[in-house]
């Protein structure tokens, strides 16, 4: 590129040379990558860089007419250090962020790019964690097609449900009462399958909204104890590899030590809102 601007992408960067007024950059991602969650980012970056605790490197690249937040920037390996209690050891080398300048459209963008998610204007706590939560279900762990959203997007949208209960106290059980209640009776908010929503909507409203309560749901089903060492065992068995929403069904079964068949079919492949046993497991029930 010409000097002056700056290419970020995926990884971590390799030798950055200068000749007759360009420069050439190099990064490389050495995991598997899916192709959506591939880079190459252009701009006159201001480039903030750091570690984690653990000796990780953060890159966090600033495109012009965005915004530096220092608190949000700081929050990361807060973020970072919970997703892993979470979800298990970071399954990558570096992480950090892309943020761009804002679309002259409506509406904000965030997306899961590997090791680095990109952001529109700027970036906040519970955007980085729904995207940070990606590396893990999303990233490491892909789709097997298009039908499987729920591996990603379910889990990434309870991922600041769980966030926000862990760092501000929030009733989890509380807020999916409320929800469950005040869609109860409403047919088109549970029409949409939550597996294979549709070829023309694969990552439907439903994933992020009935599927994070379908999370809780199985939370409360198997215990907290089988629910957080089955995300933990699942991204493990399938790190850097594909996987389908059937396959997470059945291991979950195997898991959690029962069989869990009914619950997934109400929640996953159904059209209206499941039965009472499984809409109001354990400390759910009314």
């Amino acid at each position: 590129m010409p000097t002056g601007w700056t290419v970020v992408g995926n990884g971590l960067p390799g030798p950055t040379t200068k000749t007759a007024g360009h420069t050439t950059f190099r990064w490389h991602e050495d995991h598997p990558i899916v192709s959506y969650a591939t880079t190459m980012a252009i701009d006159k970056f201001t480039v903030h860089t750091s570690k984690l605790a653990d000796g990780t490197p953060v890159i966090t690249a600033y495109g012009q007419n965005t915004s530096i937040i220092p608190d949000s920037e700081a929050l990361l390996p807060e973020i970072m250090g919970f997703l892993t209690r979470t979800f298990g050891p970071y399954p990558f080398d570096s992480t950090g962020a892309i943020v761009v300048e804002p679309e002259a459209t409506e509406g904000s963008l965030a997306l899961e790019t590997q090791t680095r998610p990109t952001y529109d204007g700027a970036f906040f706590d519970a955007s980085a964690v729904h995207e940070q939560e990606h590396q893990w279900l999303g990233d490491t762990v892909s789709f097997s097609d298009w039908r499987d959203g729920c591996l990603a997007e379910c889990f990434a949208q309870y991922a600041g449900q769980l966030w926000d209960e862990a760092g501000n106290g929030a009733d989890l059980d509380e807020s999916y009462r409320s929800i469950v209640e005040q869609n109860a009776g409403d047919a088109a908010y549970w029409q949409v399958p939550i597996y294979d929503p549709g070829k023309d909507r694969p990552l439907d409203f439903a994933l992020y909204d009935r599927g994070s309560l379908m999370l809780h749901a199985l939370r409360r089903t198997v215990g907290d104890d089988k629910f957080f060492a089955l995300l933990k065992h699942w991204i493990a068995a399938h790190r850097d590899g594909n996987a389908s929403w059937p396959d997470f069904e059945h291991f979950a079964s195997a898991q959690a030590g029962q069989d869990l068949s009914g619950f997934f079919t109400a929640w996953a492949h159904s059209s209206v809102i499941p039965p009472a046993a499984y809409l109001y497991p354990g400390s759910l029930a009314r």
